[in-house]
């Protein structure tokens, strides 16, 4: 059965592979359905701009997790409009996982508020500014013009205007060719469950600005 309250997003596809759309998880229901066999779920998806297919038409549904998990479903419409899909699930398949922490690129600031090197606390007054690059649910790319880092030397990183606060350690140091820093690859060390989710959300509206602006990058290139 499917675990509602951790997935990411959820892909539907053609019988011929293709992609028809893909809505983060605060666009799915699952509604209880008296009618159905037990052992199925029923779901509802409510967007804008769905492509509107007849009931029976034969789909593929694969649910991605928090956790990376990607579980796949063959089934079939059971209500079709431009704005709600509707369909029923069973038995899913498992599929190999993809790369839990799926890396995509970001341009936009936070702050860091403190850091601790070798046991010893330094608060930042003011918290201090960093450029972040990379983000994923492991961690985060990022430079910073005010501060050097080490390895091993943790901060606190704020930012979605204040919604995550991270303590992250710093696990390399990257240089540019003149031997200058570009910048720190860090991951995380303390994230709960729903910050984890608000970040999973986060990093796909992300992947959304990023195909946009190379759609219309193309656009501009076709021109």
């Amino acid at each position: 059965m499917i675990n509602k309250e951790r997935i990411q997003k959820l892909t539907v596809y053609d019988v011929n592979d293709r992609v028809l759309f893909s809505v983060p998880a605060d666009k799915i229901s699952f509604p209880k359905d008296f009618f159905r066999l037990k052992q199925t779920d029923l779901v509802v998806i409510k967007a804008k701009n769905l492509p509107v297919l007849f009931q029976g038409t034969k789909i593929v549904v694969i649910f991605e997790y928090l956790t990376g998990l990607r579980m796949k479903y063959i089934t079939e419409v059971d209500l079709g409009s431009e704005t709600q899909m509707n369909f029923h699930v069973g038995d899913g398949l498992a599929l190999e996982e993809r790369r839990r922490f799926y890396k995509v690129p970001v341009d936009f600031y936070g702050t860091a508020t403190f850091m601790i090197r070798d046991e010893e606390i330094t608060p930042f007054e003011p918290p201090i500014p960093i450029h972040f690059s990379d983000l994923n649910l492991g961690g985060i790319f990022f430079s910073c013009s005010s501060q050097e880092f080490v390895v091993g030397d943790q901060i606190q990183a704020v930012f979605i205007d204040g919604e995550m606060s991270l303590l992250s350690e710093i696990l390399r140091v990257q240089k540019n060719p003149d031997d200058t820093i570009k910048g720190y690859g860090a991951r995380f060390l303390t994230i709960t469950s729903p910050q984890e989710e608000r970040l999973s959300r986060f990093i796909f509206d992300c992947q959304l600005a990023e195909r946009e602006r190379r759609r219309k990058k193309e656009e501009l290139q076709r021109r």
